[in-house]
């Protein structure tokens, strides 16, 4: 018979053998994030495990932003089938109710659940690798190829390890700063690599001692993803964006991984092609919802809408007070990666 529970310690290494046997996962539904999530937000966890026969059958991790929502760890819910998808839904659904809450959102799903409202607005773009970084070159096109070599030449020193936080962090905070959207404190990216532990990694690209490029990589099964990855727009023209995947695929292929999760994007925008170039492929991500005191699923045009006096004053900023400012900011969204 099929059991809904909600997660105990216990649960941990069952919880995440499931996670990671799983095709369709993220590291995000893997127990360290839920340990990040709640000491960097102070928001309270409610996970629910499927169990039959002592075996898992599927997860479902929660967080509660209180009176608003209730909101999935990204990757959202994964399940053997959509009857156990169901049953895990339905003590959550049940919450949602009783609490009057807004909605409950399932955040960067591979798969759409039946009977759930669903937003499709963004894809994921996925890499498939070669065994070899001579192989994975010869398939990219001349255009890109040339940018490589362009930001080879223009001197960029290039260094991986997790000491780099402060480096990583200067590139992220100019980088968002300048797109208009505030970020978490350096602190928050040192717990997120403390939690995950050697599957983290920090890759920076340097010129004169400056950082210009930054990415931080999670390993999961066989496949490397760069949840966070920019490169100071000052320094465009001589292709850092190009330089840093490029080492970052090769590093990948290193270490014998399958596929470079290259990351949530929406549809044809620049992020999207940027990536498509490489050759990655889209990869539908759903956004599913049960509706409560909402009438209607948060959708990103809408949010563009709604904050885009906020962006344009967040864009001039100096770099001193986004830093002030986004740390306690930041922290008021912890549903946003």
């Amino acid at each position: 018979m099929l059991e809904i529970r909600s997660y105990t310690e216990a649960d941990r290494e069952r919880w995440d053998d499931y996670v990671l046997r799983s095709p369709v996962a993220h590291f995000g539904q893997l127990t360290a994030w839920r340990d990040a999530t709640e000491r960097a937000y102070g928001c309270r966890a409610h996970y629910w495990l499927a169990v039959e026969g002592g075996r898992a059958r599927g997860v479902l991790p929660l967080f509660e932003r209180p009176g608003r929502t209730l909101f999935s760890a990204p990757g959202g819910l994964i399940a053997d089938d959509a009857s156990v998808a169901a049953s895990l839904l339905a003590p959550a659904q049940e919450r949602v109710r009783n609490q009057h809450l807004d909605y409950l959102e399932l955040r960067d799903q591979r798969t759409a659940w039946p009977e759930l409202v669903t937003n499709s607005e963004h894809c994921t773009m996925v890499l498939e690798l070669a065994r070899d970084p001579e192989t994975q070159w010869q398939g990219f096109d001349a255009k890109l190829r040339n940018q490589i070599r362009k930001g080879e030449k223009a001197g960029f020193e290039v260094r991986w390890g997790r000491d780099q936080v402060a480096d990583f962090h200067r590139v992220m905070l100019e980088s968002m700063r300048d797109l208009g959207t505030p970020i978490r404190g350096a602190g928050y990216y040192r717990l997120v690599l403390e939690r995950l532990g050697e599957a983290a990694d920090l890759l920076v690209i340097r010129r004169t001692g400056e950082p210009a490029g930054a990415m931080l990589t999670v390993g999961l099964g066989e496949t490397w993803s760069d949840p966070w990855a920019s490169s100071l727009r000052r320094f465009f023209a001589d292709c850092p964006n190009q330089v840093l995947y490029w080492h970052a695929l090769q590093a990948a292929i290193a270490r014998g991984m399958k596929r470079f999760d290259m990351g949530r994007s929406q549809w044809e925008s620049g992020t999207f092609r940027f990536k498509q170039q490489w050759g990655a492929r889209p990869v539908p991500l759903h956004y599913q919802y049960v509706l409560g005191r909402a009438q209607a699923v948060p959708t990103l045009e809408a949010q563009k809408e709604r904050y885009a006096l906020a962006v344009k004053l967040w864009q001039r900023l100096p770099l001193w007070a986004a830093a002030a400012l986004g740390e306690p900011l930041k922290r008021r969204f912890p549903e946003v990666l």
